[in-house]
């Protein structure tokens, strides 16, 4: 099971409750995947400590300050690119139909592409979308920090040392995703009509 909803969540400006919401999503990992559900623990108790303007301030250094690290799926797949508009544009269409408000977000935000996963009934679109852009792009994006830091072992349900608390999640997210491929959108999660932003 993938609780996209929950993902998105977590990988959105931080609000309150992330600790709340990181355990909920732990929980529902654990039984197929609990590596990763490991690692969304360690989010939980290091975001229940941490004061919200702390949390925001790593959000942005995580995420907001340099284009290589952002959570931009379209970016990390195809750069600054024609291609990368095409692509965003699709996903625009996508949202519409289903009724997804963007906002003023990019609609190839990693949040807004698991808040659409999270209602999407199609089960060739949902697993498109994940094989072909969620984990290249996600491992690419961890990939380029990995090459600025030294990474050691990655074995076993042992919490990995981890340079930034923000990339336990995607780290999270990469397991997740690679455990279930073919996942479904409405079918894979059942944690209920979390708010969209």
């Amino acid at each position: 099971m993938v609780p996209y909803r929950l993902f998105a969540e977590l990988l959105s400006y931080p609000r309150p409750g992330v600790a709340a919401t990181a355990r909920e999503c732990a929980a529902l990992v654990a039984p197929d995947n609990p590596e990763a559900a490991a690692l969304l623990h360690a989010f939980a108790a290091f975001a229940a400590k941490t004061p919200p303007g702390h949390l925001e301030e790593l959000y942005t250094a995580a995420f907001d300050l340099d284009a290589a690290c952002s959570l931009y799926v379209g970016y990390h797949l195809l750069g600054e690119s024609y291609k990368r508009s095409v692509f965003m544009l699709e996903l625009k269409r996508c949202y519409e139909a289903q009724g997804l408000d963007v906002g003023s977000e990019l609609p190839d935000h990693l949040a807004l592409v698991l808040r659409f996963l999270a209602g999407c009934d199609d089960a060739a679109l949902a697993g498109e979308l994940v094989t072909e852009a969620l984990v290249p792009a996600l491992e690419k994006r961890l990939g380029r920090r990995k090459g600025s830091e030294e990474d050691g072992d990655e074995g076993g349900a042992e919490v990995p040392e981890q340079p930034h608390p923000y990339l336990g999640l995607l780290q999270a997210l990469v397991l997740v995703l690679q455990r279930q491929p073919q996942a479904v959108g409405r079918g894979s999660t059942s944690e209920g009509g979390s708010s969209h932003d």
